[in-house]
């Protein structure tokens, strides 16, 4: 039974750490992507910040991936 319980938490850390890498691809897109002008452009702020989550759902990602592994093995 605790071997049942290791690998459903090992399927949903990894389903956890597609998810952050779903997301860290989103954020690197819109952080590309994202160009403005006019008078208050913030467009230079924004990119920063999907550049920081990108690197945040990226190490989330790895991490929850490692600990997937640890609890299959």
């Amino acid at each position: 039974m605790k071997e049942r319980d290791r690998m459903k938490k090992g399927v949903i850390l990894k389903v956890i750490s597609i998810v952050f890498a779903l997301m860290t691809i989103l954020a690197i897109a819109c952080a590309i992507t994202g160009t403005g002008s006019g008078f208050l452009d913030l467009s230079n702020i924004a990119r920063a910040g999907f550049i920081g989550a990108a690197v945040i759902c990226g190490i989330l990602a790895s991490i929850t991936w490692k600990c997937a592994k640890s609890k299959t093995d």
